[in-house]
């Protein structure tokens, strides 16, 4: 996913201290942000007077990366931006080409930092907890790259200039539109709406006409939600009034679905129905639960997290950033996450739909139409996770992490090993996980041709109702195989003809090497022309 990275061995500019010493230039805030638009290349890009004469202030004022970030700790999620703008600035220092422009990538990230924290309020933070956490992950994005510049050395550096111009190029663009999500008239807006909900949610306004009139704006109505939200935690629980707000929350919901705007949730919003788990697994459970008092939901308790403080922490962190990922995700083969709550009881939970059943239980008594469409579907999440911006490895692909809706729709779910496409993941690997797993997944690579390699596993299950290499019981010897290279044998499979010639070439298409195998565009598109003929097929006999 990353690009190498640039630089020279320039004397710094006026503004910044030497190498040796890490410091930064930081802007200082203006009361008044009017100056006169600079004349430097980050001012006439930014295209904002208030932030052009922000940013002028960049090189005046230098504070040592030590304290840099003192004054953004109370803004949830800042300091992480700021620590990795920390490692920014530190690897540009091994960068050997084109370091200015590498430098350039830090001003305005910078003034993106003295722009949230100027515009900074309670009213408005929920809503800016998505595009903070964007541009956290923007910046990931530059600091990966900006490492791996530094490590291929001159003469590397120096055959990708063209490629470590495009990428900056590309990232300033993605800046400038980041920083429009926090300046002043984004703040205004975002302030005027929730005026406005407020109102229409008070004894003098209107409900009704208020969603009517926003049944088409998105963003409205995440902040029509997320004011809905705080109001049914602050009221009675119980009540009639939390009622009434708890059954508008719904409606909201079901026109934008999706998680509600805090992902952090309580017993406002959901609680346990039972005490005993419907569905017990390795590591969770699955308990019955009540969304807003009316819906049934799925809760996964994690119970493998153990006493141990340090353990207990990390779990707490990985799950913070699987609901962080998971709950912006909207798709129609995407299982939606509400959040997580976590008091309720020892151990916290994801909170998701309740399905009536996977895809291994589901295909039993199903004919081979309606296993390919499940087939198909799961590669159209797959298609999905792997178009985003920052390219989503589900990293846990199999039958039973399919689940079905009662409308029949397939959708991906227990994202266990769900990361960014790039970053490493330590989760430990089963015995039974390990079947579906390419060579390069169970050593810890997460990118989308890990996924492909599963969803084909995965399809060969569905189709033929066997586990890959059902022959094969004992974890060293399949892990032997598996690392040979075997693949699954197609007379081990297709005893019944289900699998016909160009749908077992999709799956060996599949099981390449990772740079040769079907991306799952490719997959959508071969495997729909084989689901269209086998309707065509079964309707005209």
């Amino acid at each position: 996913m990353l690009h190498a990275a640039e630089g020279s061995s320039q004397t710094p500019p006026a503004g910044e201290q030497s190498r040796g010493d890490h410091t930064v230039t930081f802007p200082t805030p203006e009361p008044a942000i009017h100056g006169p638009v600079p004349s430097n290349d980050v001012a006439k890009h930014l295209g904002h007077i208030g932030v052009a004469a922000l940013v002028a202030g960049v090189l005046k004022t230098t504070i040592h990366v030590a304290s840099f970030g003192a004054q953004v700790a109370a803004i949830p999620g800042l300091a992480a931006a700021v620590s990795v703008l920390k490692e920014i600035v530190s690897a540009i220092e091994k960068v050997h080409h084109n370091k200015e422009q590498c430098r350039n990538l830090v001003e305005r990230s910078k003034a993106i930092v003295q722009v949230i924290e100027l515009h900074w309020s309670v009213d408005t933070a929920l809503y800016r907890t998505a595009d903070l956490e964007r541009f956290v992950s923007l910046l990931e994005d530059i600091r990966d790259a900006m490492i791996a510049w530094g490590s291929h050395g001159y003469f590397g550096c120096f055959i990708r200039l063209h490629q470590m111009s495009a990428f900056i190029e590309k990232k300033k663009r993605e800046l400038d539109l980041a920083l429009e999500k926090f300046n002043v008239e984004a703040h205004l807006r975002l302030q005027r709406m929730i005026d406005e909900v407020r109102q229409s949610l008070g004894p003098d306004g209107s409900f009704k006409a208020m969603l009517n009139k926003y049944a088409k704006d998105q963003e409205q109505l995440f902040v029509i939600m997320g004011e809905l939200q705080k109001i049914n935690r602050e009221q009675a629980p119980g009540s009639a009034d939390q009622a009434k707000t708890r059954g508008r929350i719904l409606k909201v919901q079901s026109i934008l679905g999706g998680a509600l705007p805090d992902v952090n949730l309580s017993r406002a919003e959901c609680q346990k129905v039972e005490e005993t788990p419907s569905i017990k697994a390795k590591n969770h459970d699955i308990y019955e639960g009540l969304w807003m008092g009316n819906q049934k939901v799925a809760l996964k308790v994690y119970r493998d997290i153990g006493n141990d403080a340090d353990r207990r922490s990390m779990i707490n962190q990985r799950i913070t950033r699987q609901v962080s990922i998971w709950s912006q995700l909207r798709h129609e083969h995407i299982v939606t996450l509400y959040g997580v709550c976590t008091d309720d009881g020892p151990y916290p939970y994801l909170v998701m739909p309740w399905y009536p059943s996977n895809a291994v239980q589901y295909v039993k008594f199903k004919d081979q139409a309606a296993k390919l469409k499940v087939c198909l579907e799961a590669a159209r999440g797959l298609q999905y996770l792997h178009s985003l911006a920052r390219p989503i490895v589900h990293g846990n692909l199999r039958g039973s992490s399919i689940l079905i809706s009662e409308d029949e729709r397939a959708v991906l779910s227990d994202f266990g090993l769900c990361n960014v496409a790039g970053t490493e993941n330590s989760t430990s690997i089963t015995t039974e996980s390990m079947r579906w797993m390419s060579i390069e997944a169970q050593r810890g690579q997460r990118s989308p041709d890990v996924d492909t390699w599963a969803w084909a596993m995965t399809a060969l299950e569905l189709l033929s109702g066997k586990v890959p290499f059902h022959e094969i019981k004992m974890k060293g010897a399949l892990a032997l195989k598996i690392e040979a290279g075997a693949l699954p044998k197609r007379e081990n499979y297709d005893l019944e003809g289900s699998i016909d010639d160009n749908l077992w070439s999709i799956l060996q298409a599949c099981w390449r090497e990772p740079q040769k195998r079907l991306s799952a565009d490719e997959i959508v598109e071969q495997l729909g022309h084989c689901v269209a003929d086998k309707w065509l097929n079964s309707s005209g006999s």
